[in-house]
């Protein structure tokens, strides 16, 4: 089958080491998997060896140009439109005269005479060897030289025929004819005749220097003029200061637009009628009135010991737990239930955990190999509902999760909800403290902190995992964590709704928004403008 294709003219493409080949095959060999052209080119050069192989693995496209009947048609073509020289039935263009056939430029007819004449007091011609000469063109002789050495014979200069004697090392001098018709007697002229000046004479160059001095002269003297003109002003007339307000008092901004008004009313009356750019909403930004920072007002009856603000500049204010309590049982009695609060906190801290992974950069389809990993450390109370509801959405996003909560600890209703939502997704739940020794971890997050109920902190599970948290070089953020310090040492903490007084100043401090309604906060007197903006996670920072 590979035998069809031999004779054929093809396109290689062999890459942009190689590059490209063109030519014939001549041979393909199937077990070594080569191919062999002839007549090649490389990149649109003629190879200088006759045969190329080139492998098949080296080999990216490979196209039929024509197969081997053109190519054999093409090749006849061409041997019978060019024939060879070195070919047997060419021998005889070796020995004949040479097929270039030189056609003499003919002489103007008006300078014919004139033209001859100096060529011939110059060259040292006489009359009776103009003979060659007929109406401006070089005659045919016999005795014209052929090619000698592969040298064609040089064409005619100005109606003189001159041919160039060799001596061997490629150069050629100038013999004029004698009167016996020889080539070999040097001319020489006498003193009576006219000797031509030399090229590059003293005289000639004594000329050129000259007109050159000439032109820097001119140039030097253009210079000095300009200069002078420049530097030649009065020293008193720039010393003095110009008065820019005296100035800008004498012109009339008034009386001038008021003449432009009065002589051109149309254009003002097209002016007025000009309907206002429109902008986008942020290129003109106008401030109507004075920025009033501190929208969020408690009663005076609220403790609040602190007060931070956030990146704009707007001023939040801290309340203690109960009353917090209170605004949860209010949008409780609106219909915002508990199950409705622990989502919006899941899905709030969710969304933070994401962007301290990294966001984007980190969990994309290219970059599945190391997907980020995150340990979750719940107790049995509404805090650790958080956390496990936190992790349910992070195992949603392709975080690998892992849940901690004690086995042997009584667990609400809301906290079993939420668990049985979590063994559903991919995440993994454990209740032994050995699992946590052999887990590396990208973030920890602290879900074992409670208000109101300091039991848990005395209980031998909460010191392990606080213990190990602490010597675990991931950082750690708490959801909710009470105002009073516990055992682990946050790097981060999210607050709820409006943060709390006398939380862990050592941490960053973060605020999540539950969407209460503003009857909630308008019920307790709180006068409340939310301040998330387009967020629903905010930083703080203390207000010292």
């Amino acid at each position: 089958m590979s035998s069809a294709f031999v004779g054929c003219i093809v396109s290689i493409d062999c890459g942009e080491v190689l590059g490209m080949y063109q030519g014939q095959v001549t041979c393909i060999n199937n077990s070594s998997q080569e191919l062999t052209i002839t007549k090649a080119f490389r990149n649109g050069l003629k190879c200088p060896v006759s045969e190329i192989t080139l492998n098949a693995s080296d080999i990216k496209e490979l196209k039929i140009v024509k197969n081997s009947t053109e190519a054999v048609s093409i090749t006849k073509k061409i041997q019978q439109s060019t024939p060879s020289k070195l070919s047997p039935e060419n021998d005889c263009l070796l020995s004949g005269p040479s097929p270039v056939k030189i056609i003499e430029k003919p002489v103007s007819v008006l300078s014919e005479k004139q033209l001859n004449d100096s060529c011939n007091v110059r060259n040292g011609i006489s009359k009776s060897n103009q003979e060659g000469l007929v109406n401006g063109f070089l005659k045919k002789s016999s005795s014209s030289p052929r090619m000698t050495n592969g040298n064609m014979p040089r064409s005619p200069i100005n109606g003189v025929n001159r041919y160039a004697a060799t001596n061997g090392n490629g150069y050629q001098r100038y013999t004029p004819p004698c009167e016996n018709g020889g080539h070999n007697v040097r001319y020489t002229p006498t003193k009576e005749e006219p000797q031509r000046p030399r090229r590059n004479s003293a005289s000639e160059t004594k000329a050129r220097s000259s007109s050159a001095s000439k032109k820097i002269d001119f140039r030097r003297k253009i210079q000095s003029q300009s200069r002078e003109d420049c530097f030649s002003a009065p020293s008193e007339s720039y010393l003095q200061d110009f008065d820019f307000e005296k100035n800008l008092a004498l012109f009339d901004k008034k009386a001038v637009f008021e003449e432009i008004e009065s002589a051109n009313p149309e254009l003002t009356k097209v002016m007025d009628n000009k309907k206002p750019q429109k902008y986008r909403c942020d290129e003109n930004v106008l401030q109507s009135a004075p920025v009033v920072y501190k929208q969020i007002k408690v009663p005076k009856s609220v403790p609040s010991n602190s007060s931070f603000v956030t990146d704009s500049g707007l001023v939040v204010p801290s309340i203690t737990y109960e009353w917090r309590k209170k605004l949860f049982e209010a949008a409780e009695k609106l219909g915002f239930k508990q199950e409705r609060q622990i989502e919006m906190v899941g899905r709030s801290a969710s969304e933070m955990v994401l962007q301290l992974l990294g966001g984007s950069t980190r969990l994309n389809p290219q970059n599945g190999h190391q997907l980020p990993s995150v340990m979750v450390l719940c107790g049995p109370h509404l805090q650790g509902a958080y956390g496990v509801n936190c992790g349910r959405q992070l195992s949603n996003h392709n975080v690998k999760v892992q849940v901690f909560m004690p086995g042997h600890a009584q667990i609400p209703a809301f906290m079993e909800d939420e668990l049985k939502l979590f063994d559903s997704s991919d995440g993994k739940r454990t209740s032994s403290l050995q699992d946590l020794s052999s887990s590396a971890v990208d973030i920890i997050i602290n879900a074992m902190d409670t208000h109101g109920n300091t039991q848990y902190n005395q209980q031998g599970w909460f010191i392990a995992c606080s213990e190990w948290a602490n010597h675990s070089k991931a950082p750690v953020l708490s959801l909710d964590p009470p105002g009073e310090s516990t055992g682990v040492q946050a790097k981060w903490s999210l607050g709820i709704c409006l943060p709390l007084s006398g939380g862990d100043t050592a941490s960053k401090v973060y605020l999540c928004d539950l969407g209460f309604p503003k009857k909630v906060f308008t019920d307790h007197g709180i006068e409340y403008i939310s301040p998330f903006s387009h967020k629903f996670i905010i930083p703080l920072h203390s207000r010292s």
